[in-house]
């Protein structure tokens, strides 16, 4: 321990001394070798991620002082430029960002700060005239306000909540401040910082740490490309793991001699903050905020706390086995899902998943097609509606849907059964009473819960991102639902794959499972009834079942045959009144056919022996 804690504080820079110039303006030094890559790099657009107090804020901030300051002089002979400061929202810009600008450019040294949004601070020094803009954008809508406007650059603070359509339109308006009759900028660009993100930003899926989703199309593809001149910089994490002895298991942490800013991290007895900051935190937290790693969205209290990723998603893609059956959950709506598994020896396989925005039912179904033809080798004969209608007839494919998908929409009367149907995809109902969201939610926890022959009986493929974002996280219970009776919404779609796996468990049997009812289609090694060379839907029961008779002269039939009663005096007719085995000698065919035999009640009951041939057991 001792040599721990002398290696730790060997470790931790001492306090630093805080160097200022003439002015008594702080001296800035960036505090690692990425941020100071980062402010080397003269790339039009650059971002950097790094773990929190990670020092790329105040590094940001510099840098448009810096960029200020290199300015060519115009005609006038002072230094223009004019920059945008972007985050999510306004309280967030007040409470964070605006008081680390100010923690630098203090209003009585650089000029006057206006507060009234869009918040803006003129700031004047010597030659250089730096206008800076505080503008809140979180939604694509907001694109019209980066509309008509003209900068020197743009920096996107907390880059991982600011959609890719903002910084797409931004990207293009960086470059005409100062004009070109004034000289032009000398440097003109994007640049933002950001925290680890979940696995489903766009600026993961561009840089290739995340692949991109399987059914995406080339256009899209082609968006997702990472430009060539684009600078992508990546910090050091911020503590270190100490594993257990099976090497797997994480014991403790010890802070990472390579943490970049650590000069300016605070100790609390001793100790950097960083390891006081990780107590009582759940893993996940850690890897996304100290550790600097992709992880799930952290947002509320998860639905499924019992998803572990390293336990219940597989370390490679799962393929399509042509062995089992093929089952679909669907949710409907504007924003469709569909996810596909199988229940292989009593396990699920989860495949792959499909999502849609603001698509209806005529767009999604041909889209659940294709993914079935193009991931599933060997389920069809073919590609045309009716090898679909012949894999569902045969149980090789089976969709379970949202009950409410039945409900008809105002335009033209159909419904979204009658739309997949008319695709010869034939959805049924999962069987949820109510479509009752505790029922849903018992039936995947059930699952996860599970075990079989020492495994999981939950598995899923690293493919189905969204799915493994909502799992772990994503999907959450709403803010302030102690209870956790209701879960959120969200806009990221994490809420309608949850639903599709639901419908898919329910459909698959599991809400049956759990409560002790065995699954529908499940195999049994009970014996079946068998009338007129046909075998029966009904299974014979184990009070039914014929005992063997070794002597051939002593065999009775052993044959079910069904009674039915004689209706009263007056009436036509008979109904089914029950089933009996025959016990008379073995070849009674004609014998037992069409004999009578009189009831308690007076009424007369026929008997019809249901095999021809004699067997020995049943």
């Amino acid at each position: 321990m001792l040599e721990e804690q002398a290696a730790e504080d060997e470790a931790l820079p001492l306090p630093p001394t805080i160097e200022r110039d003439e002015h008594g303006r702080v001296a800035y030094e960036p505090d690692g070798v990425t941020l100071g890559d980062f402010m080397r790099s003269d790339a039009r657009v650059r971002i950097i991620r790094g773990p929190i107090r990670s020092g790329t804020s105040s590094m940001c901030c510099m840098e448009i002082w810096r960029r200020a300051c290199e300015q060519a002089p115009g005609p006038d002979g002072a230094r223009r430029t004019r920059w945008a400061v972007v985050r999510n929202t306004y309280p967030d810009l007040q409470q964070s960002t605006v008081k680390t600008w100010l923690a630098w450019f203090p209003e009585n040294q650089f000029g006057r700060f206006i507060w009234s949004k869009p918040m803006v601070h003129t700031m004047r020094k010597g030659d250089v005239h730096c206008e800076v803009v505080f503008i809140a954008l979180d939604k694509p809508e907001d694109v019209s306000k980066l509309r008509s406007t003209e900068w020197t650059g743009i920096w996107f603070n907390e880059l991982e909540y600011i959609p890719k359509e903002l910084f797409d339109e931004a990207e293009s308006r960086a470059g005409y401040y100062p004009a070109v009759k004034d000289g032009g900028p000398t440097w003109s660009g994007i640049f933002g910082d950001m925290n680890a993100p979940s696995e489903d930003n766009w600026v993961v899926m561009m840089t290739g740490e995340v692949p991109l989703p399987d059914d995406m199309s080339e256009d899209d593809r082609r968006q997702y490309q990472w430009p060539k001149g684009w600078d992508y910089f990546v910090q050091p994490t911020g503590l270190l793991e100490v594993f257990g002895p099976d090497g797997k298991t994480v014991d403790s942490y010890k802070l990472n001699p390579k943490a970049e800013n650590l000069r300016w991290i605070p100790r609390i007895n001793g100790k950097a903050l960083y390891l006081e900051t990780i107590k009582g935190k759940t893993k996940r937290w850690i890897d996304s905020r100290i550790m600097n790693r992709i992880t799930a969205p952290i947002n509320g209290t998860p639905v499924f706390p019992m998803f572990v990723e390293e336990t219940h998603v597989a370390k490679v893609p799962l393929r399509y086995n042509p062995n089992w059956p093929l089952h679909v959950g669907l949710d409907f709506g504007r924003r469709p899902a569909a996810v596909f598994g199988q229940l292989i020896n009593d396990r699920w396989q989860i495949i792959g998943e499909l999502y849609g925005t603001d698509q209806g039912a005529t767009v999604f179904a041909p889209r659940v097609g294709r993914w079935i033809i193009e991931n599933c080798p060997g389920l069809l004969d073919g590609g045309d509606m009716r090898d679909f209608e012949s894999a569902i007839r045969l149980g090789r494919l089976k969709l379970h849907g949202d009950p409410k998908g039945a409900d008809k929409v105002q335009s033209d009367e159909s419904t979204a059964y009658d739309v997949f149907r008319d695709h010869g995809l034939r959805v049924v109902p999962a069987p949820v009473p109510s479509n009752s969201i505790k029922t849903r939610l018992d039936a995947v926890e059930f699952v996860l819960n599970g075990m079989r022959d020492g495994m999981p009986r939950f598995l899923m493929s690293p493919n189905a991102r969204r799915l493994k974002m909502a799992m772990a996280g994503g999907y959450h219970f709403k803010k302030g639902d102690f209870q956790k009776v209701e879960p959120n919404k969200d806009a990221n779609g994490y809420s309608d794959v949850a639903d599709a796996l639901q419908y898919l468990m329910l459909g698959g049997g599991e809400g049956g499972a759990m409560t002790g009812r065995s699954r529908p289609g499940a195999t049994s090694t009970a014996p079946v009834q068998v009338y007129k060379g046909r075998r029966s839907l009904r299974r014979v029961r184990a009070w039914q079942r014929a005992t063997p008779i070794a002597s051939a002269s002593s065999r009775k039939c052993g044959s079910w045959y069904s009674r039915r009663r004689r209706g009263s005096a007056g009436s036509t007719g008979s109904r089914w009144a029950g089933s009996s085995m025959c016990r008379r000698s073995a070849g009674c065919r004609i014998s037992g056919a069409g004999s009578t035999t009189t009831s308690t009640s007076g009424a007369r009951m026929y008997r019809s022996c249901r095999t021809a041939p004699a067997r020995s057991s049943v």
